[in-house]
């Protein structure tokens, strides 16, 4: 879907609709208008822009996407999202909305509204956070690309942590506990598997196993590996100073993909 059309989108388009052409893909975008940490994040100005407006306008880049709903309870989340083009079919349930509902739940929500108004159900849902506003439209694309191998396993973005798992601690009684037990605290860093992140950027599963699993995280699920930057979630004050540091910068380039060091577009 395609809600800013450019002649600079075409070489994305050319690249992945080929794959894609037989599938069918609603992207979903939860925003609800609660936020404990930072008051109002969704509609928090970043770089001259609310929050929630850099996934909806890279969203819609995305050629693989033929249609992109935001689920949200606050009626000006929903009216930004309408200003970016972006529908919102309902307003989601009070139910839904509060900070002990998981995501998936505001997805599950989603696939019976679809069911319930006799619509078919798409080929995959592709869940994208606002909290992510440096993830590019071609994220999404190769995500996308790489579900469509096998439809059957969900694919959620992940990235290289740098801290292995023997430097994590619990702080207890005032005592540092090592999350993983009976390992050699002195290992070094080059003899221990890296370990990955779930960003919380993208999530990628079919409607029928989602109702079945009720999650992405299945056991199967597969990896879509993004680097540290394009991973940046934002949770507090502290990252959207750092996100707003970013997009300022003379000369940053967010279309860099810095996946083991490569430079990829």
């Amino acid at each position: 879907m395609k809600l800013n059309s450019t002649a600079d989108d075409v070489d994305h388009e050319r690249q992945f609709s080929h794959i894609w052409c037989l599938m069918s893909c609603i992207a979903v975008i939860p925003a609800r208008g609660g936020s404990k940490a930072v008051p109002g994040k969704n509609l928090k100005e970043l770089a001259g822009k609310p929050l929630i407006a850099w996934t909806l306008e890279e969203t819609s880049k995305v050629s693989s996407v033929s249609e992109i709903v935001v689920s949200t309870d606050d009626p000006k989340i929903a009216g930004v999202a309408a200003d970016y083009g972006a529908p919102v079919p309902f307003i989601r349930p009070a139910e839904f909305a509060n900070d002990n509902v998981h995501a998936i739940n505001v997805i599950l929500h989603f696939i019976s509204w679809l069911e319930e108004q006799g619509r078919k159900l798409p080929d995959a849902i592709a869940m994208l956070l606002p909290t992510s506003p440096l993830r590019r439209s071609w994220h999404v694309e190769k995500a996308l690309a790489k579900f469509s191998e096998n439809p059957l396993r969900p694919v959620v973005s992940v990235y290289r942590s740098l801290t292995p798992l023997i430097s994590l601690r619990w702080i207890e009684e005032d005592k540092l506990l090592p999350v993983i037990e009976g390992v050699n605290p002195n290992t070094q860093r080059q003899n221990i598997k890296p370990v990955f992140g779930v960003n919380g950027s993208i999530y990628i599963a079919s409607p029928s196993l989602l109702k079945e699993k009720k999650t992405f995280h299945t056991e199967d699920a597969r990896p879509f590996v993004m680097d540290r930057l394009h991973s940046l979630d934002i949770n507090s004050l502290d990252d959207f100073a750092m996100a707003e540091h970013f997009l300022k910068a003379p000369g940053f380039d967010l279309d860099v993909n810095l996946v083991n060091g490569g430079v990829e577009h």
